[in-house]
C-alpha cells in the first residue's frame, strides 16, 4: 500500500510499510533504507523499539488497511534528509479516539520535532478522516512528555495499568 507522507513545516512522517519493517527486523539495513526513502541511524532500532515495529507489523498483516494510521518515521528535511524519531496511532480511531504514541531519539530531543510531528498527525486525522479525538497515555516520570502535552492542550482525564511500562496518565486532547 502506498501511504502519503504528512509534510509538516520541517518533517516528512514516512509511513513504515511492512516491507521496510520486515528488511530492518531481518537486518537489511540497504534495503529497509531504499524502501523508506532515507537513512537509517546507526543504533535504531533498540530491542523495546524492535517489539513495537514487530506489534505493529502483525497489525497491518492482520489488517492492511491500519497502514495509515501506525508507525511514520519522522524524517528532517533539512539540512539533509535524517530520521529523527517516530510517530504513530495505536491504530484506527476507537470510541471517537486516536490515541498517539512517539519517541525522539536522543540526539535530536528539545528541538521541537515531537510538538510539530504530534500536531501534524492530529491535523492529518482531523483534516482526512475527521477524527477530532486523541489521547495519549505517559508514565507519571516522565517529566517532558507531560509538559509537551500540557502545553498542547492534553487533560488528564484518569489511568491506567499497561503490561509493559507499568502506571500511565491517560489524557485527552478534543479539536473540533
Amino acid at each position: 500500500m502506498n501511504v502519503p507522507s504528512v509534510r509538516t513545516r520541517r518533517l516528512d512522517l514516512v509511513s513504515m510499510s511492512p516491507g521496510f519493517i520486515e528488511a530492518l527486523l531481518a537486518g537489511r539495513r540497504a534495503e529497509a533504507e531504499a524502501s523508506g526513502g532515507f537513512p537509517l541511524p546507526p543504533d535504531w532500532p533498540d530491542a523495546a523499539d524492535e517489539r513495537r515495529l514487530r506489534l505493529r507489523l502483525d497489525q497491518m498483516r492482520e489488517e492492511p488497511s491500519t497502514q495509515p494510521w501506525l508507525l511514520r518515521a519522522m524524517v528532517r528535511r533539512r539540512p539533509r534528509r535524517q530520521m529523527v524519531g517516530f510517530i504513530n496511532f495505536h491504530g484506527p480511531p476507537r470510541d471517537s479516539f486516536a490515541e498517539l504514541g512517539y519517541t525522539v531519539l536522543p540526539n535530536f530531543r528539545r528541538r521541537g520535532y515531537a510538538s510539530e510531528a504530534i500536531q501534524g498527525l492530529m491535523d492529518w486525522a482531523v483534516r482526512e478522516h475527521g477524527v477530532p479525538r486523541f489521547r495519549v497515555s505517559i508514565s507519571p516520570s516522565n517529566v517532558p512528555s507531560l509538559a509537551l502535552a500540557a502545553k498542547l492542550g492534553f487533560r488528564q482525564t484518569g489511568s491506567q495499568i499497561d503490561e509493559e511500562d507499568g502506571l500511565e496518565l491517560v489524557l485527552e486532547l478534543v479539536r473540533e
